[in-house]
């Protein structure tokens, strides 16, 4: 029973058992559709509430998060992304099989690290992590 331990016993736990769930695929299954981010920031947000143990209908749920410094789950899958977007970028093998050359670069507007844009023919391919 966490109920009754300290705010920083809870934060931890929750950073530990059940963010890192939460963040363990989000480089490649970032949801689109609004009800299923909404899902998962429900699961952070009623974290944040059993952490600061304040269950009342009139406390703000980002005053909360912002006082246990937790920033917003699509936040961190954005940072994900990138991170994962980089190693693809930078891996010499790699960059050639999933990132797309391309198509014109410029001399005067463009720069060395430009990449192309990926061509969807699917649409889960399209909501996937390359094209975004």
């Amino acid at each position: 029973n966490f109920f009754s331990v300290p705010s920083s016993l809870k934060l931890l736990l929750y950073k530990t058992l059940i963010r890192s769930k939460l963040e363990y695929a989000t480089p490649v299954w970032d949801p689109t559709f609004e009800n299923l981010i909404a899902a998962i920031e429900m699961v952070q947000n009623n974290s944040a509430c059993f952490i600061l143990t304040d269950y009342s209908h009139t406390a703000s749920i980002t005053a909360m998060k912002s006082n246990l410094s937790l920033p917003t789950l699509s936040l961190l899958r954005k940072v994900s992304r990138i991170a994962l977007f980089h190693k693809l970028y930078h891996h010499p093998v790699l960059r050639d099989r999933f990132i797309p050359q391309p198509f014109y670069v410029s001399n005067h507007t463009d720069h060395r690290h430009k990449v192309g844009i990926a061509s969807c023919n699917t649409k889960y391919f399209y909501q996937s992590f390359l094209p975004r």
